[in-house]
């Protein structure tokens, strides 16, 4: 995922994403954990700290987890206009059926794939 397309998109606690996203890459997964949990006592369900949180979930093989995680973050975005949003949408989903690929929901993927199709279809079409 790129992370620059998600610091675009969000730019409210913009720090906190970029030091999470740092201790990540170092391996610091349980300070990043802090970190998301801490923006999300600021603003519940606020998207970015629940993908973030999908990372760490996924470093450490916690598919249902990281499927729940994401389907959150998503939901956050339903209803957006602008088209860096509905970018992230669409790989957040993608990423989502990864997680049901993992967990042998096979049709559950199918529907992330085709809607996450219809909103990059819908985005080049602008």
């Amino acid at each position: 995922m790129s992370r620059e397309l998600i610091q675009k998109v969000f730019t409210k606690m913009l720090t906190e994403i970029k030091q999470a996203n740092r201790l990540t890459e170092q391996g610091e997964l349980i300070k990043a954990e802090e970190i998301y949990h801490n923006m999300l006592n600021q603003e519940a369900n606020y998207p970015p700290a629940l993908y973030g949180l999908a990372e760490l979930a996924n470093k450490i093989d916690e598919q249902e987890v990281r499927e729940d995680l994401l389907k959150r973050a998503i939901e956050g975005l339903k209803g957006a206009t602008e088209r860096n949003q509905i970018g992230v949408m669409a790989i957040w989903l993608a990423e989502q059926a990864e997680a049901l690929i993992i967990l042998g929901r096979q049709d559950d993927a199918k529907n992330c794939i085709a809607e996450s199709e219809k909103l990059i279809k819908q985005n080049l079409a602008e």
